[in-house]
């Protein structure tokens, strides 16, 4: 029940029950609890269904000179990221509650080894992987540009916007990832190399054992990058989105933010997968809702329905069964369009709040075309008002 006005200093100020909003306002981690719904803007999702399709279709080209029945190159990058992920997780945390070395080793191991797996079933057809990547770097960076203005400033731009400011930063967005990897393996080639060269021979093994200090400044350079870059991985691609920046400076920004507030970052990331969980969850749920209810009422008074409505896994073998394998998947791939936006999107959130906690940068604080980074004024003083304005404006104007 409201409360009556009350009379403070000669002026009336009208009281109101106390809502949940209140007592959140101030706090950041709340604000994760966003990401569901963030997610599930129309141009996000279908900026990741194409995405996904693009990557897929992408890494089916490697079946024109491999055997039908071996797997795609999908197949294998998206199995080997996963098993490289969960492996990487498991051992480092096996090797932080335990003082282990080599549960440490376990951990490197189980990265390092995806290019070498991918280069033994293809060969020089693995580069096609990289492709695959720019492409979901590129929908990736679409979507966490969506959720930036969405979050930092309530403005919903659309789906061409986006991915124009994705497809034009693509070499930042790659490069932030390849960059460390590409110089830790530079670092193995020149230890390698030293190593061919100081201790092939009796008489330089005292040269090489005496430099090896070398090697281990080396291998700590190296190590630490790849360290970083995996941690760092949910910034990078946010860093770009958020503040236009280049490679370098999304690798700074995010490979100073994990180690500045490590506790915050995990209970973050934590805190994001679990929300995100249960939201793919229930968008896994409906989709198969949709697809069993279709399936069930056209086979229920169908005298020969077709194979693929009791075996959607089956090979098509027409027409036909090509056709109902497209639809009887689109629910299904709509909603992995939708995990993949609630990935970017979580990613996003992470960012500008570990931002707003380590340099305290304003959550609204994003690069904006046209205006001075960190103030709301137009970089040209004629170009007139703010273009978030503007196109808050233009929302505006297409909603009448």
């Amino acid at each position: 029940m409201n409360k009556p006005p009350t009379v403070q200093n000669g002026a009336t100020r009208m009281s109101r029950p106390v809502a949940l909003a209140d007592l959140t306002e101030d706090l950041l981690w709340p604000k994760l609890l966003r990401v569901p719904a963030l997610a599930l803007r129309p141009a996000s999702i279908t900026i990741g269904f194409f995405g996904l399709l693009a990557a897929s279709l992408i890494g089916d080209l490697t079946k024109l000179w491999q055997p039908s029945r071996d797997p795609s190159l999908g197949t294998i990058l998206s199995d080997e990221i996963e098993r490289g992920a969960s492996g990487f997780w498991r051992e480092g945390m096996r090797g932080i509650q335990s003082a282990d070395g080599a549960a440490w080793q376990n951990a490197f191991e189980a990265v390092v080894r995806i290019p070498r797996v991918l280069w033994d079933y293809f060969s020089w057809g693995s580069l096609i992987g990289i492709l695959s990547i720019a492409v979901l770097l590129i929908a990736g960076g679409a979507i966490a540009r969506i959720a930036a203005c969405d979050f930092a400033h309530g403005v919903r731009i659309s789906w061409v916007e986006a991915l124009g400011f994705s497809l034009k930063r693509w070499h930042s967005l790659l490069l932030c990832f390849a960059g460390p990897l590409l110089i830790a393996a530079l670092v193995w080639l020149a230890i390698a190399a030293s190593g061919w060269a100081l201790f092939s021979f009796a008489w330089t093994q005292i040269i090489g054992a005496v430099l090896f200090v070398l090697a281990l400044l080396g291998a700590t350079l190296a190590v630490a990058l790849i360290v970083l870059t995996v941690l760092g991985s949910p910034l990078l691609v946010p860093a770009v989105a958020c503040e236009d920046a280049d490679a370098i400076e999304a690798m700074q920004r995010a490979f100073a933010y994990v180690p500045a507030r490590p506790l915050r970052y995990a209970l973050y990331v934590i805190l994001t997968v679990m929300v995100g969980m249960l939201a793919v969850a229930a968008a896994v749920a409906v989709s198969s809702g949709i697809t069993s209810f279709a399936v069930a009422a056209a086979s229920a008074w169908a005298k020969q329905p077709p194979r693929l409505f009791s075996d959607p896994l089956a090979t098509p073998s027409g027409a036909a069964e090509w056709f109902l394998r497209l639809w009887i998947g689109l629910p299904l791939l709509i909603a992995a369009a939708y995990a993949f936006s609630v990935i970017f999107s979580g990613c996003t959130i992470i960012y500008l709040l570990l931002r707003r906690v380590v340099d305290g940068q304003a959550i609204s604080d994003i690069w904006v075309p046209g205006v001075v980074p960190g103030t709301a004024m137009p970089s040209d003083p004629s170009a007139g008002a703010n273009p978030v304005d503007a196109a808050a404006s233009r929302e505006a104007d297409d909603e009448d």
